[in-house]
């Protein structure tokens, strides 16, 4: 009798066991690709990114899944990048300054007065002419594996900007980027790199005259309650990039990766669409909140 229950405890124990393990097979079956984004859910690129996770998704039947953590809840993009280098997270969003901190030649990507317009970037993207720098950061243990844009940036502040001299003795927000920072110095004014998350705050009490940026983001922050005047100086036609793990990015099989490849510049296109919805949504709220938009001379800039 007594071996009888021995053996029907080993049954169930075994049994359990199975279940267990077979539990923790089923969690291994799903990756959580963790992504940082520093935007809110309405952005544009929020929006790529969550297309691209659900094709993902399918295509991989289920292994992998995309969460994405807005409003920069983990870190400003310096810090997400560190955690992406370190394999911390899978994927993070940061403007093209953050990888010129580790090669220079990324301050070619957007330069100060490069592009004519929006389209000529977008054409660049397509035509494959950036990606042989994107490769270049795979030595610090992350790679650039899409790029998304931005938008082009004009001034804001409390008065029309519409020539050089307007900008005297104006500090301006900019990215942390030695070629952003003599650029508004350049123009007139003077750089000044900061979070832009701090941006309201120190315009609200003139530690800062104004920013640049485009109408999304100024429109999402709320900048136009602080500065008022939003002059098209055009200075600027930026990039956003999508910086991948090396370490994620070598786990995956060579199927896995193609696919992975693939759909993430794809994300690139929906996120071009979503920029051009995005800016003309962004212009008539901004109207209604009774912004004045300036024409400035850019060519004098």
């Amino acid at each position: 009798m007594k071996k009888v229950r021995i053996i029907s405890f080993l049954l169930v124990l075994a049994m359990m066991l199975g279940l267990l393990t077979g539990c923790r097979a089923d969690e291994k079956k799903t990756q959580i690709i963790r992504v940082a984004f520093n935007q809110p859910e309405t952005h544009p690129e929020y929006l790529a990114l969550a297309d691209f996770g659900e094709k993902f998704k399918e295509a991989t039947d289920g292994r992998y899944e995309v969460e994405i953590y807005p409003n920069a809840v983990l870190g400003d993009q310096g810090a997400v990048t560190e955690m992406v280098r370190t394999g911390a997270i899978q994927l993070a969003v940061v403007p093209i300054s953050i990888p010129e901190s580790y090669n220079s030649d990324f301050a070619i990507v957007s330069a100060p007065y490069l592009y004519d317009n929006l389209e000529q970037m977008e054409t660049a993207a397509r035509e494959g002419v950036f990606d042989p720098l994107f490769t270049t950061t795979s030595k610090y243990n992350f790679e650039i594996v899409t790029l998304y844009t931005s938008g082009a940036r004009h001034i804001y502040t409390d008065k029309p900007i519409v020539e050089p001299e307007d900008l005297k003795g104006y500090k301006i927000r900019v990215q942390d980027s030695d070629t952003y920072l003599k650029m508004v110095d350049l123009m007139g004014g003077v750089g000044i790199a900061m979070a832009q998350s701090e941006v309201y705050a120190a315009v609200q009490q003139h530690v800062i005259e104004g920013g640049e940026n485009s109408e999304i983001v100024y429109n999402n922050f709320k900048h136009y309650e602080v500065s008022p005047y939003f002059s098209y100086t055009n200075h600027l036609v930026m990039t956003d990039v999508v910086v991948a793990s090396e370490e994620f990015l070598d786990d995956m099989d060579e199927e896995t990766r193609e696919i992975f490849d693939q759909l993430i510049k794809e994300s690139m296109e929906t996120e071009f669409e979503e920029w051009d919805k995005g800016i003309e949504a962004a212009k008539e709220e901004l109207e209604q909140q009774g912004v004045t938009f300036v024409e400035a001379d850019v060519k004098a800039f």
